[in-house]
């Protein structure tokens, strides 16, 4: 064999040790691969279940519950979520569950603890085995751990994204006497229908006249009210300007300023087949028969047929319309002080309502504004301000854990 038939015999082999040695990185990285993936994966499954377990206990925390109510729901909450469908591998055999409570989100463990103040939740899971499926093989074990913290945010002082209409606080079960699912006047027809006495439509003061009216109904009021304090009302039944701002939401233009550009439609602008009415006292009508099962047509129906419309009468999806213009988030105010003309009333809280049907523009049908109640948003239409307040509206929320080294 010639010396060169040696050299090639030399380098084939080396191409062969190189091959083999590369082809063993790759199988490497490919099986932590799958190992890292897989950890990923349930990392986040965990950190949900932490997650729900530090809200469960914290709400009840807040709707004075003890202290052993709320352990037991965080160990319920994270057993129930362990256990739902596709968290299977989730062994708690092999896990360690702490729940601690402070006083302050930043200090954990808080040896003033006090009951009686705002109480945070700390849940922490750690050593969770999971399955291995290559990495035993390089003498390695894979776990997990995840820690929440949850508890009441700062109480919320500034309400904003409102529409300068309003509605009284008054009795029933729900916020301030409002109860979900049932239909209300947002701005009366005549001011017998109300309590706020002579002049008085319901309507608040956001600026200078009716311009201001308009495009705020229309969604261009851009600034914010205070919860607890007062604001004064706006006589006059601006029947016009209230009917051009409101009909935006349903894509009807008829002046005044108000544009499809500016202000766009919602994305389902559909009423109901019998429209509301109310008489000279208030008293509503409504013998809708078009809505599922022959209901009333309202809010349910539509959210069934919402976000995606399309091929729904009255679906403006094509047409540039926005989802959830028809919400109006409404001042609910004390009326108790009201005596006719401009009066000073003192802001209780923000109630969201479904716009059911359009505006009256004339005062030909002396017929109202009416909205369907969904819930409560002070919290979701509001912040704490500058300087976080104890007192008012708030949340409860998740924070940051200070004892986590993840970012």
């Amino acid at each position: 064999m010639t010396s060169s038939n040696k050299k090639v015999l030399k380098q084939k082999g080396l191409v062969l040790v190189m091959v083999t040695m590369a082809m063993l990185v790759f199988v490497a990285i490919a099986a932590f691969s799958i190992d890292i993936n897989h950890l990923m994966v349930n990392k986040t499954r965990l950190q949900n279940a932490v997650d729900s377990a530090a809200l469960s206990a914290a709400v009840l925390i807040d709707s004075d519950s003890s202290i052993a109510d709320a352990t037991a729901a965080a160990n319920t909450t994270f057993t129930n979520m362990a256990g739902a469908v596709g968290n299977s591998e989730m062994d708690m055999s092999t896990a360690n569950v702490s729940v601690t409570y402070s006083n302050d989100p930043q200090t954990f463990p808080d040896s003033s603890f006090d009951s009686s103040l705002d109480v945070y939740v700390r849940v922490e899971v750690t050593s969770l085995d999971m399955d291995e499926f290559f990495i035993q093989a390089f003498g390695l074990q894979k776990t997990v751990s995840a820690s929440a913290v949850a508890g009441p945010s700062s109480a919320s002082i500034k309400a904003c994204n409102i529409v300068p209409m309003s509605v009284c606080s008054g009795g029933g079960t729900s916020t301030d006497g409002y109860e979900r699912d049932e239909l209300y006047m947002l701005k009366l027809a005549s001011t017998s229908q109300g309590t706020m006495g002579p002049g008085n439509y319901q309507l608040l003061d956001f600026g200078s006249g009716a311009s201001t009216i308009r495009s705020a109904l229309a969604g261009g009021y851009d600034g914010c009210i205070t919860i607890g304090e007062n604001i004064d009302t706006k006589p006059g039944g601006n029947v016009g300007p209230v009917g051009q701002g409101i009909n935006s939401r349903f894509g009807v233009y008829s002046g005044g300023g108000i544009s499809a550009s500016s202000y766009p439609s919602d994305i389902y602008v559909k009423e109901p087949s019998t429209l509301a009415t109310a008489d000279s006292s208030g008293n509503i009508t409504y013998s809708d028969t078009s809505g599922e099962s022959g209901d009333p047509w309202g809010y349910s129906d539509y959210l069934a047929a919402t976000p995606n419309c399309t091929g729904k009468s009255g679906c403006r999806i094509g047409l540039g319309g926005k989802a959830d213009r028809r919400i109006l988030p409404v001042p609910v105010v004390d009326c108790s002080t009201a005596s006719g003309g401009t009066s000073n009333v003192k802001v209780t809280a923000i109630g969201c309502f479904f716009l059911l049907q359009q505006a009256p523009t004339n005062n030909g049908s002396h017929e109202g504004v009416f909205g369907e109640f969904i819930e409560d948003c002070t919290v979701d239409h509001s912040n704490s301000g500058p300087t976080p307040e104890d007192e008012g509206p708030y949340r409860i929320q998740l924070y940051k854990d200070p004892l986590s080294t993840e970012s």
